[in-house]
């Protein structure tokens, strides 16, 4: 077989500014997979030990379900339109905010969601060092190479890390679970945070849940448009939320309940250290796991910006991949994964209004075909970007003024009114029967 026929049997097509071909699109298993493999990752085990650490058990379990549906009621809608267009995010994007108005949307989430990647591949190296002793430097520099060449293979490399991550998940964490229990106590379901720990309103923490895949989850469509169906492209976003990611944080919950995570307001539902001294074959597991397990974040999130990227320059997937891998690493290196609470607050605050723009635009208003046409290309859509900007103002009064509400359920709720009023004015306005102009 030539070396030719390898290749184009390993990398498939990754149709970056084209809609993926029905014959191209894949089993609703395989989509799935991409999906509900993202979400259980240690980030989310930390996430819900840090809620149940702040909140207690019962109401701590409770926000990660909140989170959890609000999350599915988004990614849920943008992976159902996906599967039936096939479009990726920024073409979605690019039907609401205009042929030019796209740039500013996509470019942003293509750019978080590379910050995301440095953020795990740096979290990579942190926990070999403090769970293992292993040297921080080389670390991080391995997870990230291997990162980068998991993520050029394309979504084919990103479904198969997705059926060896989850089923990982489940048996290193019930283990850790296990462990924790006998180490420490087994009334997880009356555990109440521990005076002095700090403080966090039943609000603040659906928006904590929600922020960790704001992101990501609002680029869905870079995963789902391979389904063969907007009903397989829904099933597929469900697979992870709210099932993948509730059942994740609620391992890192329990670990908490226990009562044997040092500082857990801190450190969350981290379970390695409790792995790292069980014997040479459970050590093993668990550094395979940490590779492993944050390897499908960054893959998934490079991913995401590098076909945002494509779509944006004109380049291929592959190229962007490295061009952006390279940066992510660097910038690990340099310790901004650190900044962990700091990406969160900001996802909570600007995404949501966008993901519920567009589907407000594209499901909800659906316009007739002859208008959607002329829609279609105009360079810039005020009304969008006016939506989201009214949105955020009144997310960002919330997060100063109203903290104990949700931040991102404020955004999702705010962006959809008034996306639905500035329609309802358009269509009323005095040119409401006129054709529509372009923009620009």
């Amino acid at each position: 077989m030539s070396t030719n026929n390898v290749d184009k049997k390993l990398l498939d097509p990754e149709f970056e500014t084209t809609p993926v071909p029905l014959e191209y699109r894949k089993s609703l298993s395989s989509v799935a997979a991409v999906w509900f493999g993202f979400p259980m990752v240690l980030t989310s085990a930390v996430i819900g030990g840090v809620i149940t650490a702040m909140l207690g058990f019962k109401a701590g379990v409770a926000a990660i379900l909140a989170g959890n549906l609000l999350l599915c009621l988004i990614v849920g809608a943008l992976s159902y339109l996906a599967g039936k267009t096939g479009e990726n995010f920024a073409m979605t994007t690019q039907r609401t905010f205009g042929r030019f108005g796209y740039f500013a949307v996509s470019g942003l989430l293509s750019t978080v969601v590379v910050g995301w990647f440095a953020l795990m591949v740096g979290l990579t190296g942190d926990t070999m060092a403090r769970s293992f002793g292993a040297n921080l430097l080389w670390m991080t520099l391995l997870g990230g190479v291997l990162y980068v060449a998991a993520t050029f293979i394309g979504i084919k490399a990103l479904t198969f890390l997705g059926w060896i991550a989850a089923p990982l998940y489940l048996i290193l964490g019930i283990i850790a679970v296990v462990i924790a229990m006998k180490t420490g106590s087994s009334d997880f379901i009356n555990y109440e945070p521990a005076a002095g720990v700090g403080i966090m309103s039943f609000g603040a923490a659906v928006t904590l849940v929600f922020a960790t895949f704001a992101d990501s989850g609002t680029m869905t469509a870079d995963f789902t448009r391979w389904s063969k169906n907007g009903r397989e492209g829904l099933l597929a976003a469900i697979s992870a939320f709210p099932f993948g990611k509730f059942i994740a944080e609620v391992i890192g919950a329990l670990i908490v309940a226990t009562g044997v995570i040092q500082n857990p307001a801190a450190n969350g539902g981290d379970f390695m250290p409790i792995l790292s001294g069980q014997g040479p074959l459970l050590t093993t597991l668990a550094i395979v796991f940490v590779f492993i397990n944050l390897g499908v974040g960054c893959t998934h999130c490079l991913y995401n910006g590098a076909v945002g990227w494509s779509h944006m320059t004109g380049k291929k997937m592959r190229s962007l991949t490295v061009i952006l891998g390279i940066i992510g690493i660097i910038a690990a290196l340099s310790g901004i994964w650190s900044a962990f609470q700091s990406w969160l607050e900001l996802l909570g605050l600007i995404v949501p209004p966008i993901a519920t723009i567009i589907i407000m635009d594209q499901l909800v208003l659906k316009k007739k075909s002859a208008d959607n046409q002329a829609s279609d290309s105009m360079k810039w859509k005020p009304l969008a970007f006016i939506a989201w900007g009214l949105a955020s103002t009144v997310a960002l009064f919330v997060n100063f003024f109203a903290p104990e509400f949700s931040v991102a359920f404020s955004g999702i709720v705010s962006s959809a009114i008034f996306y639905y009023i500035g329609n309802r004015l358009i269509k009323k306005g005095p040119g409401a029967n006129t054709k529509i102009s372009h923009v620009g």
